[in-house]
């Protein structure tokens, strides 16, 4: 049997644009403990650019002062350790949702919680679960008018397409994604499809 051929130059997962990006981090509320917490993720989604578990997995300790710059300590796929300087709007938007909440002195206890406990009154005291990142994500994306084949790895290939747009380099912006190979990073950059200019437009009768 032959392989079916695969695309590597590009992946499959969907980008937002900027402007829905935007009203994506501005959708939840700011007055619910729910809302900060989910404007909290998709900034650290949308504006760090961590996978889905990477998320999840953050604790309370995790974000901390480097050199005067606010930095966010990750667990990488594999167990490897890594930290980075983050955009303040993500660091106000995590102390915002801490403070709220209510565990900001919880230091080795996780940041993002589950809010509803299910039969089995199971602790409060744990991470969500990465597929909850998703459902997060496609929630807000929902609100905007967003509805298919959108996931909590749009704001990965989003963050670093508008990276890369802003004048990031390729190798600042694979360093931030943590992968290992610069043709990973590439497959995630979505400045090459450009719909407006799409031929078909131009073909009018």
């Amino acid at each position: 049997m032959e392989r079916p051929a695969i695309n590597r130059r590009e992946g499959s997962t969907l980008a937002f644009s900027k402007s829905d990006a935007a009203k994506i981090l501005n959708t939840p509320a700011e007055d619910t403990i729910e809302g900060l917490r989910d404007r909290a993720i998709l900034s650290v989604g949308l504006q760090v650019g961590l996978r889905r578990a990477e998320i999840a997995a953050l604790s309370v300790e995790d974000p901390h002062q480097n050199r005067g710059f606010d930095s966010l300590r990750i667990v990488r796929k594999g167990g490897r350790r890594d930290a980075l300087a983050i955009h303040p709007n993500v660091a106000q938007r995590i102390r915002a949702y801490l403070e709220a909440a209510g565990h900001a002195d919880d230091l080795d206890g996780p940041m993002f919680r589950p809010l509803s406990h299910n039969r089995k009154r199971q602790e409060s005291r744990r991470h969500m679960d990465p597929d909850a990142i998703d459902r997060v994500l496609r929630k807000h994306a929902a609100a905007i008018g967003l509805t298919r084949g959108y996931s909590a790895h749009s704001m990965r290939a989003t963050f670093i397409t508008t990276a890369l747009e802003n004048g990031a380099t390729l190798d600042d912006v694979q360093r931030a994604a943590g992968h290992a190979e610069p043709g990973t990073t590439k497959l995630y950059d979505r400045r090459g499809y450009n719909p407006e200019k799409s031929a078909s437009f131009f073909a009018t009768y």
